[in-house]
């Protein structure tokens, strides 16, 4: 009895090691892989996503390691599963191809946090890459999870693919307006507006079309990421200062309503004659 006992012991202290091991082995592994990459002047990509799929591979060897500490054969269990096996097996296909399909996506860089992206028309940043799923972190704040099955072979549109967008901003002038002065005036705002990127980029303004109330031109300007937003509203109040300061009117839309006064009024001589 005592040896049981001593047993027993012995194999919970080597289970306890075997954790430890496990945990030490991936805090050592994450740093190890971390650094390696900053050796090579590389930025990790996607630190928790490679966290979360090296803490799974050394959970299995440690689960591996524990099932022969404790003595544990799978064989008979895995045997007498017999037509459970299969239909457990047709299960967890669909879980299968989306781990499959994760490290796919991963591997191939067709997708890593910290990206703003629109897989299948949602669109948010990439917040990490798990086993089943992509989580996408929308701008309103909701957290959506998306099937890498549906990540791997769906369409993907990454709005940053390099540190600079070109973004695009509609302006109206009345009809009234000299267009060339115009148009040398929206080269200037663009040329004077330090937010907007300038080297290595094209800017450029381009005739849109006769509108119901203004002649259109559409302004393509390059932004960083950074000043995005930054970027797009300090040109647009540029060029309203600038078009102020020239009088050149930005028309809105309006409605020219005509009365017939003559048959209007016989219009109320009639309705009155029926009362």
């Amino acid at each position: 009895m005592k040896e049981i006992f001593q047993n027993f012991w012995d194999e919970v202290l080597l289970s306890i090691i075997s954790v430890l091991v496990g945990y030490v082995v991936y805090k050592y592994l994450t740093k190890i892989i971390q650094k390696s990459l900053e050796a090579f002047g590389k930025e990790l990509k996607a630190p928790k996503t490679v966290k979360f799929f090296v803490g799974v591979i050394i959970s299995v060897f440690v689960i591996l390691a524990l099932l022969s500490i404790w003595k544990v054969n799978l064989v008979p269990y895995i045997t007498g599963l017999g037509i459970s096996g299969i239909i457990v097996g047709l299960a967890l296909q669909e879980p299968l191809t989306n781990f499959v399909s994760g490290i796919l996506v991963m591997s191939t860089r067709k997708l890593f946090e910290g990206e703003v992206v629109d897989i299948n028309g949602v669109t948010g940043v990439v917040d990490e890459i798990k086993i089943n799923h992509s989580y996408i972190k929308s701008f309103d704040g909701k957290l959506i999870l998306i099937p890498n099955k549906s990540v791997w072979s769906g369409i993907v549109t990454k709005f940053w693919p390099g540190p600079v967008r070109r973004v695009t901003m509609d302006v109206g002038v009345s009809y009234n307006t000299d267009l060339e002065t115009a148009f040398k005036l929206l080269q200037k705002a663009i040329e004077e507006e330090p937010l907007v990127v300038k080297e290595g980029v094209s800017n450029f303004i381009a005739f849109k079309q006769f509108g119901a109330s203004s002649i259109d031109f559409t302004v393509y300007f390059w932004v960083e990421r950074s000043t995005y937003f930054d970027a797009v509203n300090s040109l647009a109040f540029r060029i309203k200062k600038i078009f102020d300061e020239n009088n050149i009117e930005i028309p809105f839309t309006q409605i020219d309503v005509h009365l017939d006064y003559q048959n209007l009024g016989k219009v109320f001589i009639s309705e009155d004659k029926k009362i």
